[in-house]
């Protein structure tokens, strides 16, 4: 390859490379740029590939953590490679003693050396066209480092959100029929129980937006069920679905907590299922059992109209376990 198609290719991938940085990290609520979005879906099939069927995967379960360093390990990389390619056709690196020109693994030094900013070494640029684009890898070495910093830094505190709001939910109770009991005073629902839920909404609100803003968050997996957001998704969903679809209108908590509520879940459902590499949703999860209720003495609807209710939404049952089983984990309750 000739030296004028070597820069060319090397400018090329300079320039893809830093709009894919840009696409990933600045664009929120749009996901990962095109390269980001290709390598992770790809990593994460053969990760896939790699599980033993049946059996929770330790890969999986550090998948996101190594998915998120070779996401910037591959800006890096890609953006050394881009301007190694430029200099190296270019023919103006020099060394700043000689004055001979540089091999092939002195432009790859010196290349490294501009784009982290450290200098340029003991070989220097030949003319001043050349000594400003090595500026100029410099500017982008920098650009590179501090929005990696800032999208490693998001990412964590979007995964500490994620695990927050498993907390919150799975602190109600063990089961949606668990949670629904604990919620009832006797005669109603109590004021702090709807807060409850409409709390529950806004965290939840913020878990999805953050998959759209770092689609790396579908590939973390936690140690405990207790920590995974899509277990207290499903569980969540369960309970929204015993309050409006199970209890009587005329003791069920307002409308106006738990229709947002269902309404965030099935969001969650688009977004996160969206941006999975799975397969295709199978049989909806079992419908929560209202014996628990039964006991406490909480007004019903009829059994037709629970039947007819529950048999609603199924594609969004059927999306949420599918989230649920790709994290390693079993429906809540079942």
């Amino acid at each position: 390859m000739g030296g004028a198609a070597l820069v060319a290719a090397g400018s090329v991938l300079v320039l893809l490379v830093l709009a894919d940085v840009l696409l990933t990290t600045l664009t929120l609520g749009e996901g990962a740029g095109p390269l980001t979005r290709r390598l992770l879906g790809l990593l994460w099939r053969g990760s896939l590939r790699l599980r033993r069927p049946g059996r929770r995967s330790r890969l999986l379960s550090n998948s996101g953590p190594a998915l998120l360093v070779v996401t910037v390990a591959f800006w890096l990389t890609t953006t050394w490679l881009g301007w190694w390619l430029v200099f190296l056709g270019s023919g103006s690196v020099r060394s700043a003693e000689t004055q001979a020109p540089a091999g092939p693994a002195d432009v790859a030094y010196y290349a490294g050396y501009a784009i982290s900013t450290l200098g340029t070494g003991d070989f220097v640029a030949d003319s001043s066209v050349w000594r400003i684009l090595t500026a100029l890898a410099g500017v982008e070495g920098l650009i590179l480092v501090t929005l990696s910093i800032t999208y490693l830094l998001g990412v964590v505190s979007a995964v500490v959100a994620r695990r927050a709001l498993a907390t919150q939910v799975h602190a109600l109770g063990g089961t949606a029929g668990e949670i629904v009991v604990e919620g009832w005073t006797g005669h109603g629902f109590s004021p702090a129980f709807t807060q409850h839920l409409v709390g529950l909404t806004t965290a939840l609100t913020g878990v999805v937006q953050q998959h759209f803003a770092y689609p790396v968050l579908h590939y973390f997996r936690t140690a405990s069920p207790a920590e995974s957001a899509p277990v207290a998704v499903a569980l969540l969903d369960d309970v929204l679905l015993l309050l409006d679809s199970a209890v009587d209108a005329g003791v069920a908590p307002d409308a106006s907590a738990v229709r947002p509520a269902r309404r965030t879940v099935a969001d969650y459902v688009r977004t996160v299922g969206g941006l999975a590499a799975g397969g295709h949703p199978g049989d909806p999860p079992p419908c929560p059992s209202v014996v628990p209720l039964e006991r406490a003495g909480i007004p019903l609807r009829s059994t037709a109209e629970r039947d007819s209710a529950f048999r609603s939404g199924t594609d969004r049952r059927r999306g949420l376990r599918q989230l649920v089983e790709e994290a390693g984990w079993s429906w809540p309750g079942a």
